[in-house]
């Protein structure tokens, strides 16, 4: 089945099955009770929506770091400023900077150079000092990567887990444009939960991702690069894998050979901070298809038909469909995706081109309706801590407010990003001009679901 995707900002419960023809990825689950709301113990704080209510979630993009639980820790170099003291007043902490040298898969590959925003973010910026003063970045990696938003280091066992050595730190979080979550900024990551933030951080590699503007208010920014965009790049352009249903998980090592701290002005020459624009090679950002997957017994769909009867019906059908026969029939026909049965017009996908992303009126749109769930989510778990609801009642109301409704229309019709469908339909499709029909043929790799008739309608 169709597994319902959206822009990075939202997590929502799939349907059932798995995907067949589209998505790389194979399936996606929900955890919660069939109400949508999870009961809350007795004594135990107020209940909170859960996946299978469709409520939208930041949390499994968001960076995350593991909870403390304080083990012994020996700096790796003797202190320098020992910001842990009162040495280094709040007021000079905008006097420092560092400099990260980066390499990957042991290749140098430059310095990454940051200012830091100690009037703003005095505790993030102690901190973070603090640790990069004594060493403890030193041969650290940048274990979460995810290319259009964020690339995550700073763990305790360089691979995002283990308990970091000092306490957790009081969040700072801001909605101070100067403070805004964009390309190059230094945020720190946590668990969740409030004031939990301790060694881990992330640097913002997208500025337009959803992911990055749901941040705000949220996750406490402390500073900027300055100077290194060319290395940033090359650390986020790491090819990466599945880790659970995120492709996070980097298939090359990028370490952070050393973090120096400095005091005075930085000697490296500003660059201008922002994300190089793309080489598409032609192809254009956004399209919008239509396909009929004509599949086989073997493969992961309910195909019955054999591996030859496919490809013989997949060659009719394209000769069919390009002498200007109805291409909505054929997909009503034909198609053995389910899903392409059901979205109007038939087996249509909206697809984004590697680097591009939704019209910003359709983001803003959603970013909308999550602050108006969220302010439902809200008011419905006050009115059961006042036990002027029950967990039933509120979940009902949840489930069938215009607004989750709304969220699951735009849901249906969200735009997936290219990187995330096997790889032919995209070749395909973004080789496309609007009116044209072709086909990608089967592939164990590139198209393991069988054959994709695809016209281009946008």
């Amino acid at each position: 089945m169709k597994i319902l995707h959206l822009v990075p900002l939202f997590v929502l419960a799939a349907c059932s099955g798995q995907d067949v023809g589209n998505s790389a990825n194979a399936s996606a689950s929900s955890s919660a009770t069939d109400g949508g709301w999870e009961p809350a113990e007795s004594g135990t704080e107020i209940p909170a929506a859960l996946a299978n209510a469709d409520l939208p979630q930041v949390g499994q993009q968001n960076p995350r770091a593991p909870k403390i639980s304080g083990p012994s820790y020996k700096a790796s170099r003797e202190a320098q400023f020992h910001f842990e003291t009162e040495a280094i007043s709040d007021a000079e902490l905008k006097e420092f900077y560092v400099e990260m040298d980066i390499t990957i898969d042991a290749e140098e590959v430059g310095t990454m150079t940051f200012v830091l925003w100690g009037d703003e973010a005095p505790i993030a910026v102690r901190n973070f000092l603090r640790y990069a003063d004594e060493g403890y970045y030193d041969s650290n990696s940048f274990h979460r990567i995810v290319r259009d938003f964020m690339l995550q280091g700073g763990s305790a066992n360089k691979l995002g887990g283990g308990a970091a050595p000092y306490p957790s730190i009081k969040e700072e979080f801001s909605r101070d444009p100067k403070r805004r979550h964009r390309y190059g900024v230094l945020s720190m990551a946590h668990t969740g939960q409030v004031d939990s933030a301790s060694s881990q951080f992330f640097v913002i590699t997208e500025t337009r991702s959803p992911s990055t503007q749901s941040l705000n208010g949220k996750y406490s920014t402390f500073g900027i690069m300055i100077h290194g965009v060319s290395t940033l790049e090359r650390i986020a352009d790491i090819p990466t894998t599945l880790r659970g249903r995120e492709k996070s998980n980097p298939t090359q090592k990028a370490l952070i050979s050393e973090c120096r701290v400095f005091r005075g002005e930085p000697s490296v020459e500003r660059e201008i901070i922002e994300r190089p624009d793309m080489d598409l090679g032609g192809e254009a950002e956004r399209i919008r298809i239509q396909h009929v997957l004509i599949s086989f017994k073997g493969t992961r769909t309910a195909a019955t038909r054999s591996k030859e009867e496919a490809k013989a019906l997949a060659n009719e059908i394209l000769k069919r469909a390009q002498s200007g026969e109805d291409f909505d029939a054929l997909v009503k026909e034909f198609t053995d995706d389910p899903s392409g049965k059901t979205t109007t017009p038939p087996g249509t996908y909206s697809m984004l081109n590697h680097g591009c992303f939704p019209p910003v009126e359709e983001t803003e749109k959603l970013m909308a309706l999550q602050v108006a769930i969220e302010g439902l989510r809200d008011e419905l778990m006050a009115k059961v801590a006042a036990k002027e609801l029950t967990n039933p009642d509120a979940g009902k109301i949840f489930n069938e407010s215009a607004e989750v409704k709304a969220m699951q229309n735009a849901q249906m019709a969200s735009w997936l990003n290219r990187a995330d469908m096997v790889a032919a339909f995209g070749d395909v499709g973004f080789a496309l001009e609007v009116g044209e029909i072709n086909m990608s043929q089967y592939d164990i790799t590139s198209s393991p679901f069988g054959w994709h008739i695809i016209r281009r309608y946008e």
